[in-house]
């Protein structure tokens, strides 16, 4: 974006920033926040912090570190991606992560990890669908209990994520070439949620762990943050009946690969892209 210039945080001045912003876009307490010498030590380590700045002034950043283990070999664990609230849905966590990509492929990487939650449309829509990263795994209550607003109350279940950054599934995605779902997406076989809409409600009336096909669709609320409000037993809900979808077809041989929202009178409905390879993988 024009207004606002990427780049590494290589000076331990501009750090102090980093515990507020945490605070400002997630709601983070102080118990949960990660420490700024923790993450200046990271990066002397060789990991990467990059910044987004308007006006020489920092209101969102990207943090990742090495990682090394089976079966990805080396590649960098991107564990945060904030942006102040007021700058939110400006796109600007999509260019953090595309600067983080260029970072990655300057030194010689071929792949970023992270987690996501998989009931929150916006981060889905932004990993899934505009990046590219792909999703296999599944795993329960991942970070324990947590006590900020986007998580309190809930199981903290995550997609462990993979983001092949030299495949050409990302750069298609990159580019703006994406797949149309739209017609498959009317075929009510593939769906795996039965679903019923009252007062801009969405609830699930009947589970399909049985399908067969290509893709399936998995489908979620659109408003998470919304239902933490104001109806969490309806959220802790979605969160067991997606649990049991994911990992059953997970366990299939499906991956996620694509995220989708539809506009239907005055309700959005979205929807995970899972595809089984022929091969299996």
């Amino acid at each position: 974006m024009t207004n606002f210039e990427y780049k590494e945080m290589l000076d331990f001045s501009e750090y102090d920033i980093l515990e507020d912003l945490q605070e400002d876009a997630w709601g983070m307490p102080a118990r949960e926040l990660v420490p700024k010498r923790l993450i200046y030590a990271t990066l002397k380590s060789g990991g990467v912090v990059i910044g987004a700045y308007k006006n020489n002034e920092i209101i969102g950043y990207c943090w990742g570190w090495v990682g090394n283990k089976d079966p990805y070999g080396l590649f960098i664990y991107s564990h945060h991606n904030a942006v102040r609230q007021e700058y939110q849905n400006q796109g600007i966590g999509l260019q953090l992560k595309l600067a983080q990509r260029d970072w990655a492929l300057k030194h010689n990487y071929h792949l970023i990890n992270w987690t996501f939650d998989p009931l929150q449309s916006k981060n889905c829509y932004l990993n899934l669908h505009k990046l590219g990263v792909e999703c296999s795994t599944y795993k329960r209550n991942y970070w324990g209990e947590m006590v900020d607003i986007l998580n309190k109350g809930i199981d903290t279940d995550r997609f462990y994520s993979n983001w092949y950054i030299r495949s050409k599934h990302v750069e298609k995605r990159i580019q703006g070439k994406i797949e149309n779902f739209s017609e498959l997406l009317l075929e009510s076989n593939c769906k795996v949620f039965e679903t019923q809409i009252t007062n801009n409600k969405i609830t699930v009336k009947k589970t399909h762990l049985e399908i067969n096909s290509q893709f399936v669709f998995i489908e979620i609320p659109s408003n998470f943050n919304e239902l933490m409000k104001e109806d969490k037993e309806s959220l802790i809900q979605w969160r067991k009946e997606t649990r049991t979808a994911f990992e059953t077809y997970f366990n299939k041989g499906y991956k996620a690969i694509d995220f989708v929202v539809e506009k239907e009178t005055e309700i959005i409905r979205c929807f995970h892209i899972l595809k089984k390879e022929e091969n299996g993988n």
